[in-house]
């Protein structure tokens, strides 16, 4: 019971990652732009990976055709919000075949995709706000 309700924690977590990226994207100076980017393709590339994952499928794409990286990132990852919050307990405990890790559910997955938006958010955010990346 505990681990699930760590998933649906971390599962509404990942859901205001949208609102923090948006909010730290729109902040960065142009000069952080490129470097922006950068991480924004490294999110999308993630995500891409993820709803392969979790889906056994290839990422749903908006069907309006996202302009911005943010906006390409935000339909993948509601499309597969949209999927993971309807799974039942049992669901998130099924396997799933995630690279170097021989063992890992959707539980798991949904952890590591939390680990990944919080390293790359802190990474735009520090970018924002004019700190050095390390």
């Amino acid at each position: 019971m505990a681990d699930l309700l760590e998933c649906l924690i971390q599962l509404k977590a990942l859901e205001h990652s949208l609102d923090r990226l948006e909010r730290f994207v729109s902040a960065a100076p142009a000069a952080a732009h490129p470097h922006v980017d950068a991480l924004m393709d490294r999110l999308i590339e993630a995500e891409d990976a993820y709803a392969r994952a979790l889906l056994c499928r290839e990422p749903v794409r908006d069907p309006s055709g996202c302009a911005t990286r943010l906006g390409r990132f935000a339909a993948v990852r509601r499309a597969t919000l949209s999927v993971l919050q309807g799974y039942s307990a049992e669901e998130l405990g099924r396997p799933v075949a995630w690279p170097g890790r021989p063992r890992t559910s959707v539980a798991d997955l949904v952890a590591i995709m939390l680990a990944h938006d919080t390293e790359r958010i802190g990474e735009i955010q520090r970018l924002a706000t004019g700190c050095r990346t390390g």
